[in-house]
């Protein structure tokens, strides 16, 4: 066990010494934000390597320190559920707290098991006496809260998404016959997710490469004639605007004042309709650069 955290921590931060190289590469990037929830967010990271990008990824996920439960006292269980799988599902709980930079480490405590500088203890009582009823993570209570004032900031999620609507029911943990009873007290503890999957703050992320493309204007106006282009400026209006006095196909202004590229679904659109005309797209060019666009999903 010591061996394990010692080598945790050596590699913590030699990973975050790379990091910090990283990062300081990243100040020409811009980043933008389309949605933030609780629970979920998608941004868009432009002029990024994908390295750097990985490197975000892997502390997402592995190095960002929350509070699970750990530890269990189980005093009565005499549900179907054996005691190992109501420690996994009582682990995988997610708890909220603003404030757990203010707790230890196991390993860094001076205490022999756990205490109330490196710990949150919540304890669970049900009781299926006349129905069958089932176990969710609001029977989850904390306990010894004058102990610790932080204890008042750690309590389960309940719910998850966007919508924070009254039907959504709280985490269900398992369920009674009757007769049945489960009893316990749980000792949540901070840890990272490279030491286990449930320490990890990120359940889904993905990263999605967002193409850039270039092509001449210049060349579909000597390639199509003056009513294919009026017919193409109404197609992709955001896009094209046609100059019957020039006979040409110009960029609307306010696809100018985006100062941004072509997106997959107008491209699609544009290379649709040439090539029912009959036009090759060999003018129309992917830009590969090592800096590139992406957009990235997180669920919690």
């Amino acid at each position: 066990f010591i061996q394990i955290s010692s080598r945790t921590v050596f590699f913590s931060s030699l990973f975050y010494k790379q990091l910090s190289f990283l990062i300081k590469k990243m100040k020409t990037s811009n980043l933008e934000i389309l949605n933030v929830s609780n629970f979920e967010s998608k941004i868009i990271l432009k002029d990024t390597n994908i390295s750097i990008l990985n490197s975000l990824r892997r502390v997402m996920i592995n190095e960002v320190p929350t509070m699970a439960i750990d530890l269990l006292f189980i005093e009565i269980n005499s549900s179907v559920m054996h005691d190992e799988f109501l420690s996994h599902r009582l682990g995988l709980l997610p708890l909220l707290s603003n404030f757990i930079h203010e707790f230890r480490y196991t390993r860094e405590c001076d205490c022999e098991q756990y205490c109330s500088k490196c710990s949150i203890k919540f304890s669970l009582d049900v009781f299926a006496e006349k129905f069958p009823r089932s176990i969710f993570s609001t029977d989850l209570v904390t306990i010894d809260k004058k102990e610790n004032f932080n204890n008042q900031q750690f309590n389960p999620v309940h719910f998850s998404g966007l919508n924070d609507s009254s039907d959504q029911r709280p985490i269900l943990i398992g369920k009674l016959g009757i007769g049945q009873r489960i009893k316990l007290i749980a000792i949540a503890k901070k840890g990272i997710g490279k030491e286990h999957a449930k320490w990890s703050p990120i359940s889904v992320i993905k990263i999605k490469k967002i193409p850039s493309f270039l092509f001449n204007l210049s060349e579909i106006n000597k390639l199509i004639n003056s009513k294919t282009k009026e017919k193409l400026s109404q197609i992709l209006p955001n896009l094209f605007k046609f100059e019957k006095f020039k006979n040409n196909l110009e960029y609307n202004e306010i696809f100018l004042a985006q100062e941004e590229s072509f997106s997959q679904s107008d491209l699609f659109t544009l290379g649709k309709f040439l090539l029912e005309k009959g036009i090759d797209l060999n003018f129309i060019k992917n830009q590969k650069n090592e800096d590139n666009t992406f957009e990235i999903y997180l669920e919690t």
